[in-house]
């Protein structure tokens, strides 16, 4: 990754030039200072404390360190939608882990994409900058190395990273269009549910939602969601706290005998590249088992 100091940052220190303006977070840093020729300017090794001038080139790793426990790699279908030197956006398929787990290790998404990285002959770090569930369908993005990450988890924090789900509802929600803002937290007595709680409770995290109704069927109705944080099983435990959870998730509402996971499709994302500041726009269409329950009346 390469920088040209201008003008406005002569005489500036490197660690100020990297962490202020290039947005180089403290942890990358200190792994960059590790490594040898982690920073460089004009082609030579550079400390920190070292003064910039204008016309410099600075420039740092972006090689990855596969870790010791790198996955299993395993041929398994899933889409890409999009792919450079910085990103990786996938199009997950319902009932693919994220990440290996107990009782998942080999048919993840991280088993997957190691085996496409190395059929390639390429050194593969697996950074999800998002997570979806094992039986959430749709758009995950991945960072092609550290400092991509960093830029990526800052543009989150900051809301400007935007996510469309679709969401088919056990039940109508109460209004047409809604905010849900709550906290939320682990329960004590089961260690995978979250639940709603006030913002200021002990443990509890802030968690927004909004969301629309794009179209009713009966009984159910297909939202439109956008959530505005990024917590664990935020829509599902926001949903059903409306009082309309996904339609078949077992685990904050009820199973159905309609789909056979839990109603829920990453559909849409909107963010600025990294690196270029490209608007990037991707959209992922409903998944079959999702697409039928349109045209399915009760």
């Amino acid at each position: 990754m390469e920088f040209l100091v201008d003008d406005v940052h002569d005489g500036v220190l490197l660690r100020s030039f990297l962490k202020g303006t290039c947005g180089v977070s403290s942890r990358l840093l200190i792994q960059l200072k590790k490594r040898e020729n982690g920073i460089t300017v004009n082609g030579e090794h550079a400390t920190v404390r070292r003064r910039l001038c204008a016309g410099d080139r600075v420039v740092i790793s972006e090689k990855d360190v596969v870790p010791q426990d790198a996955f299993t790699p395993v041929s398994l279908p899933f889409s890409i939608l999009y792919e450079d030197e910085a990103l990786l956006v996938v199009d997950k398929p319902p009932g693919m882990p994220t990440h290996p787990s107990a009782g998942h290790d080999g048919d993840t998404l991280a088993n997957a994409l190691t085996w496409y990285f190395a059929r390639r002959g390429e050194p593969f770090v697996f950074r999800p900058v998002s997570r979806l569930d094992r039986d959430t369908s749709g758009i995950l993005t991945l960072a092609k190395n550290q400092y991509v990450a960093s830029k990526l988890c800052e543009a989150m924090q900051a809301h400007r990273i935007r996510k469309t789900y679709f969401a088919f509802t056990d039940g109508l929600p109460p209004e047409e269009a809604g905010r849900i803002e709550t906290g939320t937290r682990r329960r004590e007595d089961f260690f995978v549910l979250r639940e709603v709680c006030p913002v200021d409770a002990a443990g509890a995290s802030l968690t927004v939602t909004e969301y629309r109704v794009a179209e009713t069927f009966g009984a159910y109705a297909l939202l439109e969601v956008h959530p505005l944080t990024g917590r664990t099983h935020q829509i599902r435990v926001h949903l059903a706290h409306l009082g309309c959870p996904i339609l078949g998730d077992d685990l904050y509402g009820r199973a159905s005998p309609l789909v056979s996971r839990q109603a829920l499709h990453a559909a849409r994302l909107e963010l600025s590249h990294p690196l270029t500041g490209e608007a990037l726009v991707f959209t992922s269409p409903l998944p079959p088992d999702l697409e039928v329950l349109r045209y399915h009346k009760r």
